[in-house]
């Protein structure tokens, strides 16, 4: 007995050798994505000469990439460099959870982006997944930032996204995520609000009244890790800006041990 579980084990180590051997590195993985990239945008709806099959297809491979490569640690680790300029790429302050996330090409004025998660759990295995897309979820946004915030209980990661909806109409949301042993728990509600508990918060606003500032992706949500709180400008919707209008006012959530609660 004792000699078939060490060749059960020898044989094991021994595939494993085998795929870490043949796997791509990260910088081929990278080299691999940015290729997709640019054959769905040699296809997509935007500069390229549309193609819906071969555009499909080749979301369909940036999702397989990911999703197959993305549960080594050495991709968790990589920074991606060249990819960064191609698709949006968030990461937390300790390293443990991922966003990637690339406009699908399929709109018009409107964007549709794909997200695909990494993250380490407790194990320190690294694990993918795939954002839940449908009629529910409605169009996809792209992250940008990922907050966190240290409790008794673990770390609570709060992605930042943003929506296009047409050339003036964005939208921006904070949502909340947690990774428990090796599971991750999206959409944690986690925000009170004069509705009741929340899994996000989220805002309209007119592209426009925010051109003129110099980053990109405009990042209207801030993050205070010290008081643990979190602010976003108050935005006023009339009749010179129907879509909303981003002021110099701010609404501030606070953590308080349990949730995030208004404090102004």
């Amino acid at each position: 007995m004792l000699m078939r579980t060490n060749i059960s084990t020898l044989f094991a180590i021994m595939i494993s050798a085998v795929i870490v051997a043949h796997a791509q590195s990260p910088a081929s993985v990278e080299k691999s994505l940015i290729q997709q990239l640019d054959q769905l945008s040699k296809y997509g709806n935007y500069l390229g000469t549309p193609d819906e099959d071969k555009r499909d297809a080749a979301n369909k491979r940036i999702e397989q990439l990911l999703i197959r490569n993305g549960k080594r640690l050495a991709i968790l680790k990589y920074s991606f460099p060249a990819l960064q300029k191609k698709m949006s790429i968030a990461t937390s302050k300790d390293g443990r959870l991922r966003i990637y996330s690339w406009d699908s090409e399929m709109g018009g004025t409107m964007h549709d982006y794909y997200s695909v998660y990494q993250y380490q759990g407790k194990s320190g295995k690294v694990h993918t997944w795939q954002e839940v897309r449908g009629e529910n979820y409605g169009v996809g946004a792209f992250y940008h930032d990922i907050f966190e915030v240290k409790t008794n209980k673990g770390r609570i990661y709060l992605p930042v996204s943003t929506f296009i909806g047409s050339t003036s109409l964005n939208g921006q949301s904070i949502s909340a995520v947690k990774i428990v042993g090796e599971r991750l728990v999206p959409r944690v509600k986690i925000f009170r609000t004069t509705k009741g508990l929340s899994e996000g918060i989220s805002f309209e606003y007119d592209f426009f009244t925010v051109v003129d500032r110099p980053e990109r992706p405009i990042k209207l949500f801030s993050f205070d890790e010290k008081k643990k709180e979190f602010r976003f400008p108050v935005v006023i919707a009339d009749d010179k800006d129907t879509q909303g209008r981003v002021t110099d006012k701010f609404i501030t959530y606070r953590f308080n041990g349990k949730y995030f609660v208004k404090v102004s």
